[in-house]
């Protein structure tokens, strides 16, 4: 487990009292920053992450590494979807990063980062401790009247990996205008757990917002302004940069397909799934920076996939940036190919 602590305070108590500060950054930068992610080839999520990472270490320097929670899923579970209700909702992967060395560039720290993030979600990570933690509930805590009862809250926060908490969930899809009702503000916030720093991130209006929702017993209001204005500054940094030349971007994923039966099946579920119709023209735009489909919506996409073809190349499928790598990867004897060499048995995982 990990716990930011750079005040080095101590819990004394078991209720947390949070308290949400909004910051939104500009049009123009979010527009830049999802841009990026097709010249970098990484989704939003991933560049949040890295540059989050950077500005969180800059206020404990002496860390060795940092375990930060991130979102995987959560609006789509067996037997339900929950995509088209207004909320936030985030299954969370606890994973650990290293910071970035004296000698290690943006693009090299971002796809260090991507990578870990990517392996977690194709290797199931999220699911399997979940499950875990399912298990540990149903075995060991007896409710009262359906709640866990106060004096086993204790053993509930003793099981957090983290108390860094960092969900992107996209665009929110809350409208400017509804009829003569108009939308002039936005606020969202969560509770979690004492001494937890949770920072919900959403696009709403074409701007990137993010709250801060952080327990105000344990954190000053001063430490987070700080923390949160290193991070947007990581962030207008990071929108800035352009993919070093001398490292090319690795695309080992066969560009030219010509199943277009396996196309038109692609563009069906896009439309189905997401509201989203695609032209035959626009099979290869970017996923994220032009048709808007976020990380989120991206591993949603795959599990649907997953539900339909079986056994896939799921890391293959998370990288690709387009319908056209999706269906490259899905061609039959690319499929055959990963199923024959995707035996990942979960009950062998090892959970940190």
């Amino acid at each position: 487990a990990y716990f930011w602590n750079p005040q080095g305070k101590k819990i004394d108590y078991q209720q947390p009292e949070f308290y949400s500060q909004k910051y939104v950054l500009s049009k123009e930068n979010t527009a830049k920053l999802i841009e990026q992610t097709k010249a970098w080839r990484l989704p939003v999520n991933s560049l949040l992450l890295g540059a989050f990472i950077r500005a969180a270490y800059k206020f404990e320097q002496s860390a060795q590494s940092m375990i930060v929670q991130i979102p995987t899923s959560g609006r789509v579970y067996p037997g339900v979807d929950a995509a088209n209700l207004i909320s936030s909702f985030a299954q969370n992967l606890a994973l650990n990063f290293t910071p970035a060395s004296a000698n290690e560039d943006w693009y090299s720290y971002l796809n260090r980062i991507h990578q870990e993030v990517e392996k977690g979600i194709a290797d199931g990570l999220d699911r399997a401790q979940t499950r875990q933690m399912g298990l540990i509930f149903r075995d060991n805590i007896p409710l009262e009247n359906g709640k866990i009862p106060e004096s086993n809250l204790s053993m509930f926060q003793g099981l957090l990996k983290s108390n860094l908490y960092l969900p992107y969930t996209g665009q929110t899809n809350i409208q400017s205008n509804y009829g003569s009702l108009k939308v002039t503000n936005y606020q969202a916030g969560g509770i979690n757990a004492p001494g937890t720093i949770d920072i919900l991130q959403e696009i709403f209006d074409g701007s990137l917002h993010l709250f801060a929702s952080f327990d105000y017993r344990f954190f000053d209001l001063t430490l987070v302004d700080e923390l949160m204005r290193e991070y947007i500054a990581q962030i207008e940094q990071l929108i800035t940069l352009t993919v070093p030349q001398q490292l090319p971007i690795k695309r080992n994923i066969q560009q030219k397909v010509t199943n277009l039966e396996l196309e038109s099946t692609l563009r069906e579920i896009v439309e189905e799934v997401f509201d989203l119709p695609i032209e035959p023209e626009e099979i290869e735009l970017d996923l994220e920076a032009d048709l808007g489909m976020d990380s989120l919506e991206r591993i949603r996409l795959v599990t649907h996939l997953e539900k339909l073809y079986g056994k896939v190349d799921r890391q293959g499928l998370l990288r690709s940036r387009s319908l056209r790598e999706i269906a490259s990867i899905l061609q039959p004897n690319n499929l055959e190919s990963a199923q024959s060499n995707s035996m990942v048995n979960l009950a062998e995982l090892h959970i940190a």
